[in-house]
């Protein structure tokens, strides 16, 4: 009988006065073709099972309910997907900052200005997927990618640090980070939600090896 690999994939609920997320229609049609078994990761590592988690736009909770989520499921990986209006790639995130910074307040009206996440935590954290095995195998795919050093200082950023801190302490073999897509709705979009889903599931096969990351010279100057 096959293990069971649970892979938790999180989005984000509209924010701002948009309408929709294109993060939540990402995870959405990931969840289907997994459903139906026509992911790369289903071939590849038998056992795959995308589990959805809809996550509110606000400090604190989006991660209270992220981290509730991984104890119940105990998944194998823990992808997180947020919108990132303005860039035009793909982007693995590759560091959570123990920063609450926020431009604009979130959804319940929360905007804190320059305060930790967790007062006892480490300035960063790094992701533990695999990016940069994925980031050439997305760009193999010929889908535009990018691997970030910033996931910036809103919900985004805190979701990313809020996992990797409890993970580190209470699941530290479970492999965990944060991905960016562009605005998929948008008339001139770069990346297709088709794409963007290719990417989540070529992210999910690298991650779910048990090989190092490769030591592709794949660094960003942001």
């Amino acid at each position: 009988m096959a293990t069971v690999h649970p892979i938790l994939v999180s989005a984000f609920e509209p924010f701002g006065g948009a309408q929709r997320n294109p993060s939540h229609d990402v995870v959405q049609e990931l969840t289907r073709r997994a459903e139906r078994g026509q992911l790369s990761a289903q071939q590849e590592h038998a056992g795959v099972v995308v589990v959805p988690v809809l996550l509110p736009v606000e400090f604190s909770t989006a991660g209270q309910l992220l981290t509730r989520a991984i104890s119940e499921h105990r998944p194998a990986l823990v992808i997180s997907v947020g919108l990132a209006a303005g860039t035009d790639t793909i982007r693995l995130e590759r560091v959570g900052l123990n920063l609450r910074d926020a431009r604009i307040p979130d959804n319940a009206g929360a905007q804190p200005v320059d305060e930790p996440i967790t007062a006892e935590g480490e300035s960063a954290l790094f992701s533990t997927l695999r990016l940069k095995a994925a980031g050439e195998r997305i760009a193999a795919a010929d889908i535009p990618v990018s691997l970030s050093l910033s996931a910036g200082s809103y919900v985004c950023n805190d979701l990313l640090y809020t996992v990797l801190h409890h993970l580190g302490r209470q699941a530290p073999q479970t492999r965990a980070g944060f991905v960016h897509v562009p605005d998929l709705h948008a008339a001139d979009a770069p990346v297709t939600v088709g794409q963007a889903v290719l990417a989540l599931d070529l992210l999910i096969c690298e991650s779910l090896s048990e090989a190092p990351d490769t030591a592709a010279q794949l660094g960003a100057l942001h």
